[in-house]
């Protein structure tokens, strides 16, 4: 498993992985908590955000599970955003990054060519042109680097294979389904069978086909569409050889080698999406009809100017709201198999903040 690190939307994050202070590397905790003290304010509030906690604790974690000297490993960027069409990177974005990255490849020890990740979202006809002319840019781009892009919608994927065939795609963690339930995952797995079914039943029967139920749910919850033969088939097609899951913890048999055959898997760490949708309250702030219902308007990125906390227990769960998508943290990596963590064609794509 390589580490590669996801930045979102945000370019000033470029700025500070060359400060070498997003990722603590040769800093000391002291150093690090001063400068989020510093940057990041609203990120200490842990009523509201977790991120500030959660930043500590992922550092500990990829140390001790996988590599001791982990952000010396880095072996590169993923840019941009999977959950909202009209977050997708307009082309002065991706230039401007493009420009950073190579900065950023030059300067960041040790040396190497890394490559760089376009994450994308879902798309409708509104905002496909402005991305047709980011994908138009990067696969005319005469780099020594890989240049990659993580698809989230079907059409963009048939552009990727039929019009842009220097971008390699990658098979994103939206476009297919892994299940994920917050409130199972943080109280465990019950199961009530139905009153049909324990009608006249000893308690040690009632129990025993509660407890089967409760082995198919959880053979369920270890399952990944992309494992299926028709998906395997689908994605040869379309030349994938790479998909995207977030890591859940408590699912180690969905992380499996032998799950995928010959696909390699990128694991989206530690910021699991829960769910996305063309709702958005952020952008309902400016505009209350976009909390209501989807509109094919150009959104103006109200989320550049406002974050969105809700004054619920949601720090039960682990979970944060940004963007018009929910987030949970999932952080023990001891459910992830040694097996998995060796294969060397493996990623696990890290944020180290969802930023706003």
């Amino acid at each position: 498993m390589n580490l590669h690190i996801h930045i979102w939307t945000n370019l000033e994050y470029f700025d500070l992985l060359n400060e070498w202070y997003l990722l603590s590397a040769g800093k000391a905790d002291r150093d690090i908590a001063s400068f989020v003290m510093q940057n990041y304010p609203w990120e200490l509030a842990t009523d509201i955000s977790p991120q500030y906690e959660v930043n500590f604790m992922w550092i500990r974690e990829i140390k001790k599970r996988i590599w001791k000297d982990a952000f010396n490993k880095i072996d590169g960027i993923y840019y941009w955003s999977d959950n909202c069409e009209y977050l997708s990177a307009y082309k002065h974005e991706v230039e401007l990054a493009i420009e950073k990255f190579q900065i950023f490849n030059k300067n960041f020890p040790p040396h190497k060519i890394r490559s760089f990740t376009l994450v994308t979202p879902y798309v409708w006809d509104t905002m496909l042109a402005k991305l047709e002319e980011s994908l138009e840019y990067l696969n005319n781009l005469n780099i020594r680097n890989p240049i990659e892009v993580v698809v989230n919608d079907f059409w963009v994927l048939r552009l990727l294979s039929t019009k842009y065939t220097n971008l390699k795609p990658i098979f994103g963690r939206v476009i297919h389904k892994i299940l994920k339930t917050p409130l199972i995952d943080t109280f465990g797995y019950e199961a009530h069978p139905a009153w049909e079914k324990i009608k006249n039943k000893s308690e040690q029967e009632k129990l025993a086909l509660r407890d089967e139920i409760v082995k198919w749910q959880m053979k369920f919850y270890n399952s990944a569409e992309v494992s299926l033969d028709i998906f395997r088939n689908f994605l040869s097609k379309y030349n994938v050889d790479r998909v995207a899951l977030d890591f859940m913890e408590k699912r180690e048999e969905l992380f499996d080698n032998n799950r995928f055959w010959v696909t390699w898997v990128d694991l989206y760490y530690p910021w699991a999406l829960i769910f996305t949708w063309r709702l958005c309250d952020t952008s309902a702030i400016e505009n209350p009809s976009r909390g209501m219902y989807a509109t094919d308007d150009i959104c103006p990125r109200t989320c550049n100017r406002y974050d969105v906390s809700y004054k619920i227990k949601t720090v039960w769960y682990n979970m944060i709201q940004r963007w018009n998508a929910w987030y949970r943290s999932e952080l023990n990596l001891d459910f992830l198999s040694d097996d998995f963590i060796k294969n060397k064609n493996n990623r696990l794509v890290f944020a180290p903040f969802i930023s706003v």
